[in-house]
C-alpha cells in the first residue's frame, strides 16, 4: 500500500460525498475507509455537506444515528457471551423467554433468530398502538407479548430480515447476563476496541453534550418533533431507546475501527477465539445472504457494489448508514448519512450506495 493509494481513496471519498450532497441524496455525510498496510490500520476520513438544511457543516466528529448498524454490535456481543458460557446459541427461545412457551417461535434457537431464519416477521409498528408509557417496563412487556405471535412457519430456515428477531435477542441477552443491553455491548464490544465514548446507545448516555454534534433525522409524526440525538426508529423509542435492532449512535471513524477489528479477527490477528467468533458470524448460510448479525454480497444489485469480494460482510441502516468489510482486501468502508432528514421516503441512496462502494474499491485497486 502506497501513499498514492491513500490519496486516491481520499480524493474519491470527497468527490462522491460532495456529489451525494449536490444530488440531494443526503444533506451531509461522514465516511471512513480503513486499510491494512505495513502491519497496522490506516484510517482515511472524509465529510461533506451540512447536518441539516441551514445547519452546521458535517465534520469527522459529527455523530450519526447508526440505525440497524446496531445489529452487528449486538450479534458480536451475543457471540462473546456465548464464548463466556452465559448465552447458548443452540437453546430454544423459550428457555430465556418463557413468555414464548407454547408459541411456535419458542421452539426456535437463538442461532436461527440472530441469523434471521427463525420465522419471525420483518417489522410491525408496535408504537402505533402502544397502550403504555414509551420506555416503561410495561411498554417493553407489552411489545414483547405482541411480538411473539408474529411468526410464519413457512419462513423458518429462509432468510427474512427481522427487526423483531433482534428486539427479542436484546431481551434475551439482558436476561442471560443480568445486565442491561447497552452495558453488555459497551463491555463486550466497544470498550475492548477503545470506542466506548464514540459509539453508544444514545438513550443510555447520562450527558447530553454529544447531541450538539448530532445530525438530525427529521420529523417524527408519532413523537411530533424533529429528532436530534433521539433514535429515529419509533419501535426502539417505544422500548426506551435501547434495543437489539437499533438505538446506537456513533462516529464514522469509530465504526470503521469496529470493522477493522472484525477483519483483523477474520485473519487470526486477535487470537483463535476471536477468529472462531467472526468466522462463525460471517459464515455463509443456506436460505439467503444474511449471516449472524451481518449481510453478505447479493449476486445482483448489491448495495456494496459489484467489485467487493464475494466473502465480504456488512450491514445497512435505514437512516442512510452502512458498514462493509472486505476481508480479502483487508478494507473497511463506512458511510454515515442522515438521508431521512430529507424524508423517510428519500430512496436516492439505493442507487448511490453501489456506485460509492465501487468507486472506493476501484480507487483501492487502482482501476
Amino acid at each position: 500500500m502506497t501513499a498514492d493509494v491513500l490519496t486516491r481513496i481520499e480524493r474519491t471519498l470527497q468527490q462522491h460525498l460532495d456529489a451525494g450532497c449536490e444530488d440531494r441524496v443526503f444533506p451531509g455525510a461522514s465516511a471512513c475507509v480503513a486499510t491494512w498496510q505495513g502491519g497496522a490500520w490506516s484510517y482515511i476520513d472524509a465529510s461533506a455537506g451540512v447536518r441539516a438544511q441551514g445547519s452546521e457543516p458535517v465534520a469527522s466528529d459529527t455523530v450519526y444515528d447508526l440505525a440497524s448498524l446496531t445489529k452487528p454490535w449486538v450479534a458480536i456481543a451475543a457471540l462473546r457471551l456465548h464464548q463466556a458460557g452465559l448465552f447458548e446459541l443452540g437453546v430454544r427461545v423459550d428457555a430465556l423467554i418463557p413468555e414464548a412457551t407454547g408459541l411456535p417461535v419458542g421452539a426456535r434457537t437463538w442461532e436461527e433468530v440472530l441469523s434471521h431464519r427463525s420465522g419471525l416477521e420483518a417489522w410491525v409498528p408496535f408504537y402505533e398502538t402502544l397502550p403504555e408509557e414509551p420506555g416503561s417496563d410495561a411498554a417493553r412487556a407489552w411489545i414483547l407479548a405482541e411480538l411473539l405471535p408474529h411468526w410464519d412457519g413457512s419462513k423458518v430456515g429462509t432468510s427474512v430480515y427481522s427487526d423483531l428477531g433482534y428486539i427479542l435477542a436484546g431481551v434475551a441477552l439482558s436476561r442471560a447476563s443480568g445486565m442491561p443491553l447497552n452495558e453488555i455491548v459497551t463491555e463486550r464490544v466497544a470498550l475492548p476496541i477503545g470506542v466506548d465514548e464514540t459509539v453508544f446507545f444514545g438513550a443510555s448516555r447520562r450527558d447530553d453534550g454529544w447531541k450538539a454534534r448530532c445530525a438530525p433525522t427529521g420529523w417524527s409524526p408519532w413523537r411530533e418533533r424533529i429528532l436530534v440525538g433521539e433514535v429515529h426508529d419509533d419501535n426502539c423509542s417505544a422500548l426506551g431507546g435501547v434495543a437489539g435492532h437499533a438505538g446506537m449512535f456513533g462516529l464514522a471513524n469509530s465504526v470503521a475501527r469496529f470493522g477493522a477489528a472484525c477483519v483483523g479477527a477474520w485473519h487470526g490477528r486477535r487470537g483463535p477465539s476471536e477468529e472462531d467468533l467472526i468466522r462463525h458470524a460471517t459464515a455463509v448460510r443456506p436460505g439467503g445472504t444474511h449471516r449472524l448479525g451481518w449481510d453478505g454480497k447479493a449476486e445482483e444489485q448489491s448495495a456494496a457494489g459489484s467489485l467487493i469480494d464475494a466473502e465480504a460482510f456488512g450491514h445497512l441502516g435505514f437512516t442512510g448508514t452502512s458498514l462493509w468489510c472486505d476481508p480479502r482486501r483487508q478494507l473497511v468502508v463506512v458511510l454515515l448519512t442522515n438521508r431521512v432528514a430529507v424524508s423517510d421516503d428519500n430512496a436516492a441512496i439505493r442507487a448511490y450506495r453501489p456506485v460509492f462502494h465501487d468507486a472506493v474499491i476501484g480507487a483501492f485497486d487502482g482501476r
